[in-house]
């Protein structure tokens, strides 16, 4: 049988995947090839990136999605060890590709933060919420952001939502917030 490389793994022309399991590559993560487990590392699927075809139509609206979300699974591995800016890279890459991404838009504004970039991320976490209001972890990492640069008004805001949402509010960083600015709802 021929073989040839795929950019994460070889193959011959006799192997099928699986179509579930293809997709789960796709999205950048465990796959088979033929009847062995493959995965595919931070650089491997950088070079796979590069592979997907384009389409047309609804089909190429499908291609962007897979191409977005396997930039956004990049930026996950990324920032589980700790590479906050080549994480923030691949965040970028996948808003850029499918800017309806409310998560990739809430990790975007959570790595621009780790860098020490509230300022910039607060969009990013503002445009999650838009597209996604109940996502928490935009809201709480929204609400540090603001108040790390002095919104403490704004940010109480996104407290108040997370609260309304029953999702748990870190006691600390309530004390925090509340020793710069008490909260209006107890007055």
């Amino acid at each position: 049988m021929e073989s040839s490389k795929t950019g994460v793994g070889e193959h011959t022309k006799g192997d099928t995947i699986m179509p579930l399991v293809f997709l789960t590559f796709l999205l950048g993560m465990t796959f088979f090839v033929g009847d062995r487990l493959s995965h595919a590392d931070p650089i491997q699927l950088r070079e796979s990136v590069k592979t997907i075809p384009e389409k047309e139509s609804s089909a190429s609206a499908i291609a962007t999605r897979a191409l977005a979300m396997r930039y956004f699974n990049l930026g996950l591995e990324l920032q589980k060890i700790g590479k906050w800016k080549a994480a923030s890279l691949e965040y970028f890459r996948s808003v850029g590709e499918d800017d309806t991404l409310a998560e990739a838009h809430a990790n975007l504004g959570l790595a621009l933060a780790q860098q020490g970039e509230p300022e910039k991320a607060i969009p990013h976490h503002l445009r999650a919420i838009e597209l996604k209001p109940t996502l928490p972890q935009a809201h709480v990492n929204l609400a540090i952001d603001l108040a790390h640069i002095g919104q403490y008004s704004e940010a109480w805001d996104h407290v108040h939502e997370l609260q309304a949402m029953d999702h748990p509010v870190n006691p600390e960083f309530l004390k925090l917030l509340a020793s710069r600015l008490p909260d209006p709802r107890k007055k």
